[in-house]
């Protein structure tokens, strides 16, 4: 055995070096108190051979061994953190606050006031079930076999909660109200909604509560299979006893629906400033092929409807009415803001008055399901473009669908030339419903119309084909788009 080698004391916390044959060895205490040994090594995990590179050696290897313990140091701390973190969020997410603290995280797209009225009534129902069962405070208290009996219960009897009750914070201004018990079977399509809305809040919150995806309580019940009654379209002679003689208000929701395939919320608000190329400042503006330019306000989408020959005689008749206002329809717009269901009921009481069916009732259930109204003239945008062979992907971009059948690139191949080709297939629709005529067509009814009109009538068609082809004094200038500009006055 060698013999052991005396060395100079190193300074504290550094350990000792010492010789052993021809190793040397640092002595050195752990985090943990315990008084260890190791071989000294270069940076070759060679044996060193002179005390000068063990000196080194040995400040290498103390460093090392600090870096470790301060990873598993901070590791032990961030776990124990992670712990509290979790048992916190237990404490502080209540069955009460669970769908405002959901709302707070980053969602896909935003939903609008209505749809969020809706869905919180969805999850109080879900709430007011487990505190009268259950007597629950928290999220983290509900297990799959809560969710289960929920589900189960509001597709065998509809909503827990039936209670209809009268807040006078939502409904300031009424006559005298007594609250009452409603229930009967809910459709598919709402019961699948109860259950999205419940699943969706805890998906959300489930990484506050240390949780899984497989561990949402909703997450193994599979959604109920949909048989909707569907939304029918307005046949010819309905569309025809529609645009026959109907209120001022209406005929300009209805020439704008059914040449859009714009919702009610969007034909309502819609504005001046949302046609493109619009100035105010014009007293004669010709619309024709310039293109409507939204963010709808129920899906958050931004559509591009180019405005074809019926809808821009419309345009041009309630220009001068409303040209001064923000809204194309101010009165409409204003119902819809402060009164939106006077607003529904004047369009159904119109549908009604001329005997068209607009509901149906479907057995086991206790409210009619609507079958026509004013969303069918978006069913009938849709179905006569096909008719006429205008592309899948066209209607798609106009009408800013979003569907697991409708693929993404589908929309982005619809551009401004191809959606105004698409359109210019379907005129006639208010007039003569799916007669649509070809350019051709056009060509041979203009020339007929020119060889058989009076020669007064010659000179205004030529004066406006001097207009429309820039030949006249005041010399008309087309932007970039191709689109006329005229003079300002």
């Amino acid at each position: 055995m060698g013999i052991l080698k005396k060395v100079k004391r190193r300074p504290k916390g550094m350990g000792r070096i010492y010789k052993v044959k021809n190793t040397y060895y640092l002595q050195y205490t752990d985090p943990d108190g315990v008084r260890k040994s190791a071989p000294l090594k270069d940076g070759n995990d060679e044996k060193v051979t002179n005390y000068r590179d063990a000196e080194e050696a040995a400040k290498v290897f103390l460093e090392y061994h600090k870096k470790i313990h301060e990873i598993d140091t901070r590791e032990e701390f961030l776990k124990k953190k992670a712990e509290l973190k979790k048992l916190r969020a237990r404490l502080t997410i209540t069955l009460d606050n669970a769908f405002d603290l959901h709302l707070a995280k980053p969602h896909v797209r935003n939903a609008n006031g209505n749809v969020l009225k809706v869905t919180r009534r969805y999850w109080e129902d879900f709430v007011c079930f487990l505190k009268d069962n259950y007597r629950f405070k928290t999220l983290d208290e509900v297990d799959r076999a809560h969710a289960e009996a929920y589900i189960a219960h509001i597709r065998q009897n509809g909503r827990w909660n039936t209670k209809i009750a009268y807040v006078k914070a939502n409904c300031p201004v009424r006559r005298k109200f007594k609250s009452y018990d409603s229930g009967g079977a809910l459709s598919n399509t709402t019961l699948n909604r109860y259950h999205s809305t419940c699943k969706a809040v805890f998906s959300y919150l489930l990484p506050d509560l240390g949780y899984t995806v497989e561990e949402n309580p909703f997450y193994f019940i599979p959604p109920l299979k949909l048989k909707p009654e569907n939304r029918e379209i307005f046949t010819d002679e309905e569309l025809g006893l529609i645009f026959a003689n109907p209120p001022e208000m209406i005929r300009g929701l209805f020439t704008i629906g059914i040449c859009t395939g714009l919702r009610l919320s969007d034909v309502a608000t819609l504005r001046w400033s949302e046609i493109e190329l619009f100035d105010a400042k014009q007293r004669n503006p010709d619309f024709l092929h310039r293109e409507i330019v939204r963010l709808t306000i129920k899906t958050k989408s931004w559509v591009k409807v180019p405005i074809e020959a019926e809808l821009n005689d419309f345009l041009r008749k309630q220009y001068k009415i409303s040209r001064k206002n923000e809204y194309i329809m101010p009165e409409a717009a204003d119902l819809y803001w402060h009164h939106r269901g006077v607003l529904n009921t004047r369009i159904q009481g119109y549908l009604n008055s001329l005997g068209i069916v607009t509901q149906k009732r479907i057995p086991g259930r206790k409210k009619a399901q609507s079958i026509k109204g004013f969303h069918s003239l978006r069913h009938c945008f849709c179905y006569y473009a096909g008719l006429n062979n205008v592309p899948l992907p066209v209607v798609k971009s106009i009408v800013g669908h979003f569907s697991y059948a409708m693929t993404e690139h589908y929309q982005k191949h619809a551009d401004k030339k191809a959606r105004i080709q698409g359109v210019s297939l379907m005129k006639g629709i208010i007039g003569s419903f799916n007669k649509a005529q070809t350019y051709d067509q056009l060509r041979q009814q203009i020339n007929e119309y020119v060889n058989m009109a009076p020669d007064p009538v010659i000179d205004k068609i030529h004066a406006a084909i001097l207009r429309i082809a820039g030949d006249t004094a005041e010399e008309p200038q087309n932007d970039e788009t191709g689109y006329l500009i005229e003079n300002k006055q």
